[in-house]
């Protein structure tokens, strides 16, 4: 769908045409599914939170004025009715899930790994999920945007509503932090 027919189909949702809008939410369903279960890291929690991003949306797409793209606004939803969701029902010990489809394919993808590797690769993964999982929720949502959905600075700056020097200067502080949470892993094989 190019941006001139995405157009279209924003300003005929606007005027109350149902399956422009439904158009629209196909496009971008899983890409708000992924995003949401980075950041619950739970599939339930995740596909809830996803109809609610859209009902949210189809009841606001007529206050919508196009002053950014629809990706964008649509992405600044999902990441409000998760964050809402985050402060109201996180707990500490909540259980999750730590390695998801993509950790797995990444483990599975090694060249006929030893078990040492493969045990250590897993251990990365999880030892990585567990330090995203600390970061404050800021960090974790500006992570999950540039990293998980590929977006650029200027683009999570957009949907989180901050300046892009704000998200250059978190995803700095992130790295620092996950650096030190995996220095053990970034160790391992230097010597010898």
């Amino acid at each position: 769908m190019e941006m001139g027919e995405e157009s279209q189909l924003v300003l005929r949702a606007r005027d109350g045409d149902v399956e422009a809008f439904m158009m629209l939410a196909r496009k971008y369903e899983q890409a708000i599914f992924r995003l949401i279960y980075r950041l619950t890291k739970n599939k339930e929690d995740a596909a809830d939170l996803t109809q609610e991003t859209f009902l949210r949306a189809f009841k606001g797409i007529k206050e919508f004025r196009l002053k950014s793209n629809f990706h964008t606004w649509l992405h600044r939803i999902a990441v409000n009715v998760s964050l809402n969701y985050l402060k109201k029902y996180r707990t500490q010990n909540s259980s999750t899930e730590y390695i998801d489809g993509l950790g797995n394919k990444q483990i599975e993808s090694l060249a006929d790994p030893s078990p040492e590797e493969k045990s250590i690769s897993e251990e990365l993964q999880i030892s990585l999920e567990k330090a995203i999982e600390k970061l404050p929720l800021t960090y974790q949502t500006t992570f999950t945007l540039v990293v998980f959905q590929g977006m650029s600075h200027r683009e999570a700056a957009k949907v989180l509503g901050c300046s892009e020097n704000t998200v250059s200067w978190r995803m700095h502080e992130i790295r620092k932090i996950l650096k030190g949470a995996l220095q053990p892993y970034l160790n391992t094989g230097l010597e010898g």
